[in-house]
């Protein structure tokens, strides 16, 4: 199976590297030529707690380079998708697949736009990645990562993606019904993203300070009544305790949003939180913690771009 994995940020990055060093036919597609060519020759940087070292992996900008994938593995930022499926519509060969193991909900829905259900899995990680720099990535904490086709059971194509996942080292396990792997991802981001955004911690921090947990605690009740709402069936009978688990497992870890922010960049809240508040909205269900922690977040962009 060859794999195109589609972004260099932290996820990307990492998922290249660890399937790259278990013998996986993989390449990166990035929109910056220049940093393609660079990843190409000098290979990526991955570092954990017990080193670094390189590993060799292809980079390429152009997307016609997509038509030798079976598989393309989406890692770029929500607001990104719909750009990245028209991609995969034109260049993704018919008898591939696309897996998104992005944050926030929507991602998949999009991706079937563009494909067909049928050609979409749906994946979710608790694994923890750092970005240091271009083509160089730090393995911040271990999780666990779970895979499933868009609708009905999961079938051969989703059971060798999730053997080599476990081959590449990760604890990966399949899963039927991808609307409850988004929102039991989504739930988690909910928990640990925005707070370590705006408290400007690591994601560990949260559960150790009464404050900050009781804020975690609050927010995931909400984004957890929302899912109910919506016949969500959790993969965990208790969500709270499993995104107080994700915080302390990766506990070192820089969030996705916190990174964002940090960088002065564009976050994915409205895709996180801000999805929760809408769908709460639609359902009756209130979330002014959520609502909260949007608007928060998002007056630091304003201030970041001031």
């Amino acid at each position: 199976m060859r794999i195109a994995i589609v972004g260099p940020g932290s996820m990307g990055l990492l998922f290249a590297c660890r399937l790259a060093q278990a013998g996986a036919d993989v390449f990166l597609l990035d929109y910056k030529s220049e940093r393609a060519e660079a990843i190409t020759a000098q290979g990526v940087v991955i570092e954990d707690d017990s080193g670094s070292q390189t590993v060799k992996v292809q980079a390429t900008a152009d997307p016609a380079e997509l038509a030798s994938a079976d598989l393309a593995l989406v890692c770029v930022k929500a607001y990104r998708t719909a750009e990245v499926a028209n991609l995969l519509a034109r260049h993704l060969p018919q008898g591939a697949r696309a897996m998104t193991v992005q944050n926030g909900a929507g991602n998949v829905e999009i991706l079937a736009e563009a494909l067909g259900p049928q050609r979409v899995l749906g994946g979710i990680t608790s694994e923890g990645a750092n970005i240091l720099g271009p083509g160089h990535v730090r393995h911040a904490g271990r999780g666990l990562t779970h895979v499933g086709p868009m609708d009905g059971a999961p079938d051969e194509f989703c059971t060798q993606v999730n053997d080599l996942l476990i081959k590449a080292g990760f604890d990966s396990s399949l899963a039927e019904g991808v609307q409850n792997l988004i929102w039991t991802k989504l739930v988690i981001n909910v928990g640990i993203n925005p707070l370590t955004a705006i408290l400007d911690v690591p994601n560990g921090q949260l559960v150790e300070a009464e404050a900050s947990a009781r804020l975690m605690e609050l927010a995931v009740a909400e984004a957890v009544a929302v899912g109910k709402a919506k016949d969500v069936r959790f993969l965990h009978e208790d969500m709270l305790a499993a995104v107080q688990d994700v915080s302390r497992r990766t506990a070192k870890n820089v969030s996705s949003m916190r990174a964002d922010v940090l960088a002065k960049r564009q976050t994915e809240v409205e895709f996180i939180n801000g999805i929760i508040c809408r769908a709460g909205a639609e359902a009756n269900v209130p979330t002014p913690v959520n609502e909260a922690l949007t608007l928060m977040v998002k007056a630091i962009e304003d201030k970041n771009r001031q």
